[in-house]
């Protein structure tokens, strides 16, 4: 069963029962529980049927509004610490130099940290790791993030357990649709 709610209506409340916590977690909703299971795998938040445009959208976006975002690429005409987005992407998927390598970019939302290794242009791909959500604060973080994605590549944006590639079959934990503005889980 899915459940539909605004992002606002999803927020999660300050309470924990027992039954949700454990000795370093306290999840306040049963299905943040199931969500964030810690199975020794990540969670990946992803973007289909994207390109170029829409990674650099997502990237700029989290910049502005993530609490901290960090890069790191061996490109050596390209600032080392705060390259242009556009020219991440120009090197990378452009320039023979750039060919066979890749980047990083991770963004910081309250404690919980997201990181992207692009390996093409068609799928947007973060990893969180389950054990970063601790608490309400920490689903509110991924909440966050999934709203911020969605918005800036203007498509859908999906929470999944971790795989190489997006299989339809595979279930969706939550996810957020801009043109609607509703957020879903399992």
């Amino acid at each position: 069963m899915r459940v539909e709610s605004t992002h606002e209506d999803v927020h999660v409340g300050e309470h924990c029962t027992r039954a949700h916590c454990t000795r370093a977690r306290c999840l306040p909703e049963p299905w943040m529980c199931d969500v964030f299971h810690l199975d020794g795998s990540l969670r990946d938040v992803r973007v289909l049927d994207t390109t170029r445009v829409e990674w650099i959208a997502v990237l700029e976006r989290l910049r502005a509004a993530a609490d901290e975002t960090e890069v790191e690429h061996p490109y050596p005409q390209l600032d080392p610490a705060h390259p242009a987005v556009t020219d991440l992407f120009r090197i990378w998927a452009d320039d023979p130099e750039g060919e066979g390598t890749t980047f990083s970019f991770r963004a910081r939302f309250g404690t919980v940290w997201f990181f992207a290794l692009p390996y093409d242009e068609e799928e947007i791909e973060f990893s969180v790791w389950p054990e970063d959500v601790l608490d309400g604060a920490g689903v509110d973080a991924v909440l966050r993030f999934l709203v911020e994605i969605a918005t800036a590549s203007r498509r859908r944006a999906l929470l999944t357990g971790e795989v190489v590639r997006y299989d339809p079959g595979l279930p969706t934990l939550i996810s957020h649709d801009p043109a609607t503005g509703l957020t879903s889980h399992i």
